[in-house]
Protein backbone atom coordinates (compact mmCIF):
# COMPACT_ATOMS: atom_id res chain seq x y z
CA UNK A 1 0.00 0.00 0.00
CA UNK A 2 2.62 2.23 0.75
CA UNK A 3 4.32 1.20 -2.52
CA UNK A 4 1.32 2.23 -4.30
CA UNK A 5 0.81 6.05 -2.31
CA UNK A 6 4.78 6.56 -3.07
CA UNK A 7 4.26 5.82 -6.67
CA UNK A 8 1.12 7.85 -7.13
CA UNK A 9 3.02 10.72 -5.32
CA UNK A 10 5.83 10.19 -7.67
CA UNK A 11 3.28 10.42 -10.71
CA UNK A 12 1.55 13.64 -9.02
CA UNK A 13 4.88 15.11 -9.19
CA UNK A 14 5.93 14.51 -12.66
CA UNK A 15 2.18 15.80 -13.67
CA UNK A 16 2.50 18.52 -11.77
CA UNK A 17 6.05 19.12 -13.63
CA UNK A 18 4.61 18.61 -16.81
CA UNK A 19 1.82 21.04 -16.31
CA UNK A 20 4.54 23.60 -15.49
CA UNK A 21 6.27 23.40 -18.26
CA UNK A 22 6.34 26.68 -20.02
CA UNK A 23 6.99 28.37 -16.96
CA UNK A 24 10.06 25.79 -16.02
CA UNK A 25 11.76 25.54 -19.74
CA UNK A 26 10.62 29.70 -19.69
CA UNK A 27 12.80 30.25 -16.63
CA UNK A 28 15.01 28.32 -17.14
CA UNK A 29 16.63 29.44 -20.75
CA UNK A 30 16.27 32.99 -20.02
CA UNK A 31 18.31 31.79 -16.37
CA UNK A 32 20.97 30.10 -18.70
CA UNK A 33 21.27 33.28 -21.34
CA UNK A 34 21.55 35.95 -18.19
CA UNK A 35 24.40 33.27 -16.69
CA UNK A 36 26.39 33.20 -20.02
CA UNK A 37 25.81 36.98 -20.63
CA UNK A 38 27.06 37.77 -16.96
CA UNK A 39 29.82 35.15 -17.81
CA UNK A 40 30.93 37.21 -20.85
CA UNK A 41 31.57 40.67 -18.63
CA UNK A 42 33.99 38.52 -16.08
CA UNK A 43 37.89 38.89 -16.52
CA UNK A 44 39.55 35.76 -17.79
CA UNK A 45 41.83 34.02 -15.86
CA UNK A 46 45.09 32.40 -18.08
CA UNK A 47 47.24 29.62 -16.46
CA UNK A 48 50.84 28.93 -17.01
CA UNK A 49 52.44 25.20 -15.97
CA UNK A 50 56.11 24.57 -15.15
CA UNK A 51 57.36 20.87 -14.65
CA UNK A 52 60.51 20.01 -12.44
CA UNK A 53 61.72 17.24 -10.49
CA UNK A 54 63.48 17.24 -7.62
CA UNK A 55 67.44 15.72 -7.58
CA UNK A 56 69.01 14.13 -4.64
CA UNK A 57 69.38 16.90 -1.82
CA UNK A 58 73.00 15.44 -0.73
CA UNK A 59 75.84 17.89 0.15
CA UNK A 60 77.50 18.76 -3.29
CA UNK A 61 80.87 18.18 -1.51
CA UNK A 62 80.08 14.58 -0.70
CA UNK A 63 78.63 14.30 -3.93
CA UNK A 64 81.99 15.62 -5.90
CA UNK A 65 84.75 14.24 -3.97
CA UNK A 66 83.17 10.91 -2.89
CA UNK A 67 85.58 8.28 -3.20
CA UNK A 68 82.48 5.70 -3.28
CA UNK A 69 80.63 6.27 -6.88
CA UNK A 70 78.76 3.04 -6.56
CA UNK A 71 76.56 4.67 -3.67
CA UNK A 72 73.06 5.60 -4.74
CA UNK A 73 72.42 8.29 -1.79
CA UNK A 74 75.49 10.26 -3.85
CA UNK A 75 73.94 10.09 -7.40
CA UNK A 76 73.74 13.38 -8.51
CA UNK A 77 71.66 12.27 -11.36
CA UNK A 78 69.08 10.71 -9.38
CA UNK A 79 65.91 12.57 -9.27
CA UNK A 80 61.97 11.85 -8.48
CA UNK A 81 62.87 10.60 -5.04
CA UNK A 82 59.55 10.94 -2.75
CA UNK A 83 61.11 12.64 0.16
CA UNK A 84 63.06 15.07 -1.76
CA UNK A 85 60.56 16.17 -3.82
CA UNK A 86 58.59 16.29 -0.59
CA UNK A 87 61.06 18.73 0.89
CA UNK A 88 60.90 20.68 -3.06
CA UNK A 89 57.38 21.05 -2.33
CA UNK A 90 57.72 22.89 0.82
CA UNK A 91 59.89 24.88 -0.50
CA UNK A 92 57.69 26.02 -3.10
CA UNK A 93 55.12 26.87 -0.84
CA UNK A 94 57.28 28.53 1.29
CA UNK A 95 56.14 32.13 2.51
CA UNK A 96 59.98 33.55 1.74
CA UNK A 97 59.65 32.39 -1.89
CA UNK A 98 55.66 34.18 -1.84
CA UNK A 99 57.83 37.10 -0.31
CA UNK A 100 60.61 37.20 -3.55
CA UNK A 101 57.58 37.09 -6.06
CA UNK A 102 55.11 39.78 -4.40
CA UNK A 103 58.50 42.50 -4.08
CA UNK A 104 59.95 41.62 -7.37
CA UNK A 105 56.08 42.07 -9.43
CA UNK A 106 54.93 45.07 -6.86
CA UNK A 107 51.71 42.20 -6.73
CA UNK A 108 50.31 44.58 -3.71
CA UNK A 109 49.88 47.13 -6.96
CA UNK A 110 48.87 44.20 -9.11
CA UNK A 111 45.90 43.34 -6.52
CA UNK A 112 44.82 46.62 -6.34
CA UNK A 113 45.10 46.80 -2.52
CA UNK A 114 44.82 49.38 -0.07
CA UNK A 115 47.81 48.96 2.62
CA UNK A 116 45.84 51.38 4.34
CA UNK A 117 42.80 49.06 5.09
CA UNK A 118 42.98 46.36 7.62
CA UNK A 119 43.34 42.83 6.79
CA UNK A 120 45.13 43.65 3.30
CA UNK A 121 48.26 41.53 4.15
CA UNK A 122 45.80 38.73 4.40
CA UNK A 123 43.91 38.97 1.40
CA UNK A 124 47.29 39.54 -0.56
CA UNK A 125 48.40 36.44 0.79
CA UNK A 126 45.43 34.96 -0.15
CA UNK A 127 45.29 36.09 -4.00
CA UNK A 128 48.67 34.46 -4.47
CA UNK A 129 47.74 31.19 -2.80
CA UNK A 130 44.39 31.34 -4.81
CA UNK A 131 46.73 31.93 -7.89
CA UNK A 132 49.80 29.37 -7.14
CA UNK A 133 49.22 25.64 -7.37
CA UNK A 134 51.99 23.16 -6.29
CA UNK A 135 51.26 19.57 -6.73
CA UNK A 136 52.86 15.94 -7.63
CA UNK A 137 52.87 14.66 -11.12
CA UNK A 138 51.49 10.66 -11.42
CA UNK A 139 55.32 10.60 -12.08
CA UNK A 140 56.48 12.10 -9.71
CA UNK A 141 57.59 15.37 -10.62
CA UNK A 142 56.44 18.70 -9.57
CA UNK A 143 54.47 20.65 -11.70
CA UNK A 144 53.85 24.34 -10.57
CA UNK A 145 51.08 26.73 -12.04
CA UNK A 146 50.30 30.37 -11.97
CA UNK A 147 46.76 31.91 -12.79
CA UNK A 148 46.39 35.71 -13.05
CA UNK A 149 44.39 38.25 -15.33
CA UNK A 150 47.38 38.78 -17.58
CA UNK A 151 48.78 35.62 -19.44
CA UNK A 152 52.19 37.13 -19.62
CA UNK A 153 52.41 37.92 -15.96
CA UNK A 154 51.25 34.27 -14.96
CA UNK A 155 53.90 33.21 -17.31
CA UNK A 156 56.78 35.58 -16.32
CA UNK A 157 55.95 34.07 -12.33
CA UNK A 158 55.60 30.32 -12.97
CA UNK A 159 59.35 30.00 -14.64
CA UNK A 160 60.77 32.83 -12.05
CA UNK A 161 59.37 30.64 -9.46
CA UNK A 162 61.72 27.39 -11.05
CA UNK A 163 64.47 30.46 -11.07
CA UNK A 164 64.15 31.29 -7.64
CA UNK A 165 64.03 27.71 -6.31
CA UNK A 166 67.47 28.04 -6.69
CA UNK A 167 68.21 31.13 -4.65
CA UNK A 168 65.97 29.78 -2.09
CA UNK A 169 67.55 26.21 -1.10
CA UNK A 170 70.78 27.72 -1.68
CA UNK A 171 70.50 30.59 0.69
CA UNK A 172 68.92 27.85 3.63
CA UNK A 173 71.59 25.61 2.43
CA UNK A 174 74.18 28.15 2.98
CA UNK A 175 73.36 29.40 6.07
CA UNK A 176 74.48 25.54 6.99
CA UNK A 177 77.63 25.83 5.64
CA UNK A 178 78.58 29.29 6.82
CA UNK A 179 77.78 28.19 10.44
CA UNK A 180 80.41 24.98 9.65
CA UNK A 181 82.58 26.84 8.10
CA UNK A 182 82.59 29.30 11.04
CA UNK A 183 83.15 26.05 13.24
CA UNK A 184 85.62 24.90 11.80
CA UNK A 185 87.72 28.06 11.17
CA UNK A 186 87.55 28.28 15.22
CA UNK A 187 88.80 24.78 15.67
CA UNK A 188 91.10 24.94 13.18
CA UNK A 189 92.89 28.02 15.21
CA UNK A 190 92.22 26.04 18.47
CA UNK A 191 94.16 23.08 17.64
CA UNK A 192 96.69 25.03 15.66
CA UNK A 193 97.31 26.83 19.04
CA UNK A 194 97.72 23.34 20.61
CA UNK A 195 99.97 22.16 18.48
CA UNK A 196 102.15 25.22 18.31
CA UNK A 197 102.02 24.61 22.74
CA UNK A 198 103.44 21.06 22.11
CA UNK A 199 105.94 21.60 19.55
CA UNK A 200 107.44 24.32 22.36
CA UNK A 201 107.42 21.64 24.56
CA UNK A 202 108.84 19.42 22.63
CA UNK A 203 111.73 21.84 21.90
CA UNK A 204 112.17 22.78 25.40
CA UNK A 205 112.87 18.34 25.83
CA UNK A 206 115.26 18.59 22.82
CA UNK A 207 117.28 21.27 24.71
CA UNK A 208 117.81 18.71 27.40
CA UNK A 209 119.59 16.52 24.87
CA UNK A 210 116.43 14.09 24.65
CA UNK A 211 115.51 14.13 20.86
CA UNK A 212 114.33 10.38 20.18
CA UNK A 213 113.64 8.76 23.80
CA UNK A 214 113.09 5.44 22.43
CA UNK A 215 116.35 4.71 19.66
CA UNK A 216 118.05 7.53 21.87
CA UNK A 217 118.02 5.03 25.33
CA UNK A 218 118.11 1.75 23.29
CA UNK A 219 121.99 3.63 22.12
CA UNK A 220 122.65 5.29 25.36
CA UNK A 221 122.06 1.34 27.07
CA UNK A 222 124.25 -0.12 24.64
CA UNK A 223 127.18 2.10 24.81
CA UNK A 224 127.16 1.93 28.82
CA UNK A 225 126.92 -1.86 29.01
CA UNK A 226 129.49 -1.95 26.41
CA UNK A 227 131.68 0.55 29.33
CA UNK A 228 130.63 -1.67 32.12
CA UNK A 229 132.45 -4.80 30.14
CA UNK A 230 135.62 -2.74 29.55
CA UNK A 231 135.38 -1.18 33.12
CA UNK A 232 135.51 2.45 32.00
CA UNK A 233 133.84 4.37 34.72
CA UNK A 234 134.26 8.03 33.32
CA UNK A 235 132.08 6.71 30.65
CA UNK A 236 129.57 4.87 32.60
CA UNK A 237 129.11 7.82 35.15
CA UNK A 238 129.14 10.20 31.85
CA UNK A 239 126.42 7.80 30.20
CA UNK A 240 124.95 7.33 33.41
CA UNK A 241 123.89 11.26 33.45
CA UNK A 242 122.08 10.99 30.22
CA UNK A 243 120.00 7.93 31.53
CA UNK A 244 118.89 9.80 33.99
CA UNK A 245 118.23 12.92 32.11
CA UNK A 246 116.34 10.64 29.83
CA UNK A 247 114.17 8.75 32.72
CA UNK A 248 113.06 12.85 33.69
CA UNK A 249 112.52 13.92 30.15
CA UNK A 250 111.73 10.82 28.20
CA UNK A 251 108.39 10.00 29.11
CA UNK A 252 107.64 13.42 29.01
CA UNK A 253 108.53 13.65 25.30
CA UNK A 254 106.53 10.60 24.09
CA UNK A 255 103.65 11.88 25.60
CA UNK A 256 103.94 14.93 23.80
CA UNK A 257 104.81 13.19 20.38
CA UNK A 258 101.97 10.98 20.35
CA UNK A 259 99.61 14.19 21.89
CA UNK A 260 101.24 15.82 18.30
CA UNK A 261 100.15 13.35 15.68
CA UNK A 262 97.04 12.73 17.23
CA UNK A 263 96.43 17.36 17.10
CA UNK A 264 97.85 16.96 13.73
CA UNK A 265 95.68 14.28 12.71
CA UNK A 266 92.43 16.15 13.77
CA UNK A 267 94.07 19.02 12.21
CA UNK A 268 93.95 17.68 8.62
CA UNK A 269 90.57 16.42 9.09
CA UNK A 270 89.67 19.70 10.35
CA UNK A 271 91.00 21.23 6.90
CA UNK A 272 89.10 18.72 5.40
CA UNK A 273 85.78 19.92 6.82
CA UNK A 274 86.81 23.20 5.81
CA UNK A 275 87.42 22.29 2.19
CA UNK A 276 83.93 20.15 2.26
CA UNK A 277 82.11 23.51 3.62
CA UNK A 278 83.99 25.64 1.14
CA UNK A 279 82.82 23.38 -1.72
CA UNK A 280 78.97 23.64 -0.81
CA UNK A 281 79.52 27.78 0.20
CA UNK A 282 80.35 28.13 -3.55
CA UNK A 283 78.09 25.19 -4.98
CA UNK A 284 76.41 26.97 -8.13
CA UNK A 285 75.02 23.37 -9.07
CA UNK A 286 70.97 23.70 -9.74
CA UNK A 287 69.10 22.15 -7.34
CA UNK A 288 66.30 21.01 -9.34
CA UNK A 289 65.72 19.16 -13.10
CA UNK A 290 63.52 21.29 -15.21
CA UNK A 291 61.60 19.59 -17.39
CA UNK A 292 59.30 22.05 -18.72
CA UNK A 293 59.25 25.39 -18.87
CA UNK A 294 55.75 27.91 -18.85
CA UNK A 295 54.62 29.39 -21.74
CA UNK A 296 52.13 32.08 -22.46
CA UNK A 297 48.74 30.90 -22.79
CA UNK A 298 46.77 31.63 -25.34
CA UNK A 299 43.57 30.11 -23.99
CA UNK A 300 41.16 31.19 -21.13
CA UNK A 301 40.96 29.03 -18.01
CA UNK A 302 38.18 30.90 -16.67
CA UNK A 303 35.59 31.55 -17.06
CA UNK A 304 34.08 28.28 -18.63
CA UNK A 305 30.89 30.22 -20.53
CA UNK A 306 28.91 26.65 -21.02
CA UNK A 307 29.87 25.41 -17.92
CA UNK A 308 28.46 29.18 -16.14
CA UNK A 309 25.48 28.63 -17.88
CA UNK A 310 24.36 25.58 -17.36
CA UNK A 311 24.56 25.89 -13.75
CA UNK A 312 22.79 28.90 -13.94
CA UNK A 313 19.94 27.07 -16.02
CA UNK A 314 19.92 24.06 -13.60
CA UNK A 315 19.78 26.13 -10.35
CA UNK A 316 17.28 28.35 -11.71
CA UNK A 317 14.86 25.38 -12.81
CA UNK A 318 15.90 23.69 -9.06
CA UNK A 319 15.21 27.36 -7.43
CA UNK A 320 11.79 27.53 -9.63
CA UNK A 321 10.30 24.19 -8.55
CA UNK A 322 10.30 24.55 -5.11
CA UNK A 323 9.17 27.81 -5.53
CA UNK A 324 6.29 26.17 -7.05
CA UNK A 325 5.67 23.52 -4.87
CA UNK A 326 5.64 25.77 -2.17
CA UNK A 327 2.84 28.37 -3.80
CA UNK A 328 1.00 24.80 -4.71
CA UNK A 329 0.75 23.94 -0.70
CA UNK A 330 -0.55 27.32 0.08
CA UNK A 331 -2.90 27.50 -2.49
CA UNK A 332 -3.99 24.06 -1.73
CA UNK A 333 -4.27 24.98 2.40
CA UNK A 334 -7.23 27.08 2.09
CA UNK A 335 -8.82 24.96 -0.91
CA UNK A 336 -8.60 21.83 1.94
CA UNK A 337 -10.21 24.33 4.90
CA UNK A 338 -12.75 25.02 3.01
CA UNK A 339 -14.34 21.35 1.73
CA UNK A 340 -13.74 20.54 5.48
CA UNK A 341 -15.85 23.36 6.44
CA UNK A 342 -18.70 22.38 3.43
CA UNK A 343 -18.52 18.92 4.48
CA UNK A 344 -20.04 19.04 8.09
CA UNK A 345 -22.78 21.82 6.86
CA UNK A 346 -23.72 19.44 4.36
CA UNK A 347 -24.40 16.50 7.40
CA UNK A 348 -26.67 19.05 9.37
Amino acid sequence: MKKANDEYSSFNFICFLASKWKILATITIVAGIVAFICACFIKPHFKSTAVVFAPRTNSVSKIILADETSNERLDMKAYAIEEETEQMMEVLGSRELQDMIIRKYNMIAHYELDTNRSHWRTKLYENIEKSLEIKRTKYGAISITFEDKDPQLACAIANDIVNMLDTLKRQIENERAAAVYAVMQKQLADVTAEIERVDDSIRVIMEHGVFDFESQSERVMQQWAIAVAQGNTAAQQRLQAELDTMAIWGPRAEALHDLQFSFREYQSLVKQKMMDAKVDLDNQIPTKFVVQRAIVADKKCYPKKSLIAVIGAISALIVTVIVLLVLENLQATPRKEEKDDVEPAAAE
